[in-house]
């Protein structure tokens, strides 16, 4: 029997979290977010949702609600399982606007794994059924970054982000004061864009004369400066993520070319799970390293991430903390969580989100 699509609603979807985050682009202390719900026509909802960032993605809550209410005629009444058809042709219908369509796509393949009983990361390929993520600590003072570094420690993280982005001198000692306290755990950087290739390159080196091993420096530059991520790269003697740089397909082939990055940051946010699904094909053919990272998303959007992640099976850097960040609310499904691992197993199909239940 069809599974027709009966309705599709989005409304904002406002989160606090835990407490506030920082980072070289600016300061969140709430998740404006944005719910997406596909419902079928015998009332099986596939839901989604939006993290939109005006500065990373240029959404906001306002501008994708706008975009799926134009998407509306485009998709109530078509089969949810010609999802292919169906999503070519929404994302045809506009240009820039990845955080809505993102969402839309979330939801849409939630809504087609409940109607065929597939769990996404059946679907995706079913590697595996667990997933580890790190643990980013936001920018502060070294003090206030070794407390954080302790609390992930305690709570079973083993691998921990450092935000960074306040000068040389200030992170050298930010990440020298990480490692006192979290001597066994592996570490990596993230600069949002915040240097120069010169410091970003000094910062890597003053941190290797400390003794301190990096596994990963994110996105060190401007992310439309392709000959600076390839300085660094050069340069800098630890693997160079390309994370703000990449938001497309088309994005992933110019950094391969470029030779720009060793790592590719795939989020959902950006790219939607269909190109997440490309730029995994372009990174694997050109033997660069995959990342799967998040924007501020909840349990909600973060279950489709997470059972990506599982299904491929590839992704040797894991950032998919935002849930760790957001203050809990009612939503079963989806996975569950001991310490930093995620397990989709025995959660339903789709994604198995469902909203308020306990």
């Amino acid at each position: 029997m069809p599974a027709v699509i009966k309705d599709l609603r989005a409304c904002p979807f406002d989160l606090p979290l835990i407490e506030p985050f920082i980072i070289a682009t600016g300061r969140k202390d709430a998740a404006n977010n944005v719910l997406i719900e596909v419902e079928l026509d015998d009332g099986t909802i596939g839901y989604g949702e939006v993290a939109p960032s005006p500065y990373t993605t240029g959404d906001t809550a306002a501008t994708c609600i706008a975009i799926v209410e134009q998407l509306r005629p485009l998709v109530v009444g078509k089969d949810v399982r010609q999802w292919r058809a169906l999503l070519g042709q929404t994302r045809r219908a506009v240009r820039h606007q990845f955080a809505a369509h993102s969402g839309l796509e979330i939801a849409v393949l939630d809504a087609f794994g409940k109607a065929t009983g597939v769990p996404l990361y059946e679907f995706f390929g079913g590697v595996s059924t667990r997933v580890e993520s790190d643990y980013t600590l936001s920018l502060g003072t070294p003090e206030e970054t070794a407390a954080a570094a302790r609390k992930a420690v305690a709570a079973g993280f083993r691998k921990i982000k450092i935000k960074v982005g306040m000068g040389v001198a200030t992170d050298v000692a930010r990440v020298a004061a990480v490692r006192e306290v979290a001597p066994d755990a592996e570490l990596s950087l993230d600069a949002n864009q915040a240097f120069s290739p010169q410091a970003a390159v000094e910062l890597a080196h003053r941190i290797a004369a400390l003794g301190i091993e990096i596994s990963l420096l994110e996105q060190p530059v401007r992310r439309d400066d392709f000959t600076g991520m390839r300085f660094v790269r050069e340069r800098a003697g630890v693997p160079v993520g390309a994370d703000e740089t990449v938001f497309t397909p088309e994005d992933a082939i110019r950094v391969v070319r470029e030779g720009a990055a060793d790592v590719i940051n795939i989020k959902v946010a950006k790219a939607g799970l269909l190109g997440a699904l490309d730029i995994y094909s372009i990174a694997r053919a050109a033997n660069l390293e995959l990342m799967i990272g998040c924007m501020m998303e909840s349990k909600v959007g973060l279950s489709a991430s997470v059972h990506l992640a599982c299904g491929l099976g590839c992704f040797t850097h894991c950032d998919l903390d935002s849930v760790f960040l957001l203050k809990p609310f009612e939503c079963d499904g989806g996975y569950s969580l001991l310490g930093p691992v995620f397990n989709v197993e025995g959660h339903g199909p789709g994604t198995g989100i469902a909203l308020g239940k306990q």
